[in-house]
C-alpha cells in the first residue's frame, strides 16, 4: 500500500516533465519583403545595379557617352562627335541605352580595343558641343546594361531587329507586315513583325510600336534609313474628319 501511493505522487511529476520537454515553440512570421532586402544587402549583384553603381573612377576600356541628343546614331558616334571625329578603327563596339519601355535614354556605352584610346576619347569628349547638347563622359565597367525586356523579345538578334514607332495606335502588326513588304522581314524564333512590349515584366503591348526582325544587319540599316523620320497619314474614318500625320522613328537594337 505504501509503495502504490508513493507511485501516484511521483507520477504527475513526471508527466510534468514530459510536457515540459516537448513543448513547441512557435516559429515567428516570415516576411518575404525582409527576406528580400536580406538577399541584396548579402548579395549585392542579385540586384539591379544603377548606373552610379557601375561608374569606375580608374580608366576602363569602356566610356559611357551621357545627354546625347534624340536621334543620336552609331554613324554620329564613330564620326561626328569630338573635335575631329573619333576614329572608327579604335572602337570595338558601341550599345545605346534603353529603359525597361525599349525607349532611348539618349546615352550609350563605347568599348575600345584599348585603355588609352578610351581615355583620349573621353578626355576629348567630356564637357563637349554636339547639336546643341553638352556630352558628358563616364568610365564604366560593363559595356552591355542587361535589359530583361530587350533580352525577352529580342534575344540573340541583336544588330537585326528594328524598333519602330510612331503609328496611331489602331495599326496592327500586320499592316506593318504589308507596309514593307519590300524589306527581307524573317520569321525564326521570334515572329518577324511584332508588337512592342510595354513593361518588362509583364504581357502588355505598347500600341503603335513594332518589332521587326531582319534577315541581315545590313538589311536591318537600309530600312531605319529609309524610315526614320518619314511621315505617315491616316485617313479619319468619317470623310468629315481631317487626316493626321505621324512621324515615324526607327531605332536599331545593337
Amino acid at each position: 500500500m505504501v509503495l502504490a501511493r508513493s507511485m501516484l505522487q511521483t507520477v504527475p511529476a513526471q508527466v510534468g516533465v514530459r510536457l515540459q520537454t516537448t513543448k513547441v515553440r512557435k516559429q515567428p512570421a516570415v516576411d518575404p519583403v525582409q527576406m528580400r532586402r536580406e538577399l541584396k544587402r548579402r548579395d549585392p549583384g542579385r540586384g539591379r545595379q544603377s548606373v552610379a553603381q557601375d561608374i569606375s573612377l580608374e580608366p576602363t576600356r569602356v566610356v559611357r557617352i551621357s545627354n546625347l541628343p534624340p536621334g543620336t546614331t552609331a554613324s554620329d558616334i564613330r564620326h561626328s562627335i569630338g573635335p575631329h571625329g573619333s576614329d572608327t578603327a579604335k572602337i570595338s563596339s558601341l550599345h545605346f541605352e534603353f529603359d525597361y519601355q525599349l525607349r532611348p535614354l539618349r546615352s550609350c556605352r563605347v568599348l575600345f580595343f584599348s585603355q588609352d584610346d578610351a581615355a583620349r576619347f573621353a578626355l576629348q569628349i567630356n564637357r563637349s558641343q554636339f547639336a546643341g547638347y553638352r556630352l558628358r563622359t563616364d568610365f564604366v565597367r560593363r559595356s552591355v546594361v542587361p535589359n530583361p525586356t530587350r533580352d525577352k523579345y529580342v534575344g540573340s538578334s541583336l544588330g537585326r531587329v528594328v524598333f519602330l514607332y510612331g503609328y496611331p495606335q489602331h495599326v496592327h502588326q500586320y499592316q506593318i507586315r504589308d507596309f514593307y513588304r519590300e524589306y527581307d522581314i524573317v520569321d525564326t524564333t521570334l515572329p518577324g513583325v511584332q508588337q512592342a512590349p510595354q513593361l518588362g515584366d509583364t504581357f502588355l503591348v505598347r500600341r503603335g510600336a513594332f518589332l521587326l526582325h531582319f534577315t541581315t544587319e545590313a538589311e536591318a540599316r537600309r530600312f531605319v534609313r529609309d524610315v526614320y523620320g518619314s511621315v505617315y497619314t491616316s485617313k479619319g474614318e468619317n470623310s468629315d474628319e481631317a487626316a493626321q500625320e505621324y512621324t515615324l522613328k526607327a531605332i536599331l537594337l545593337q
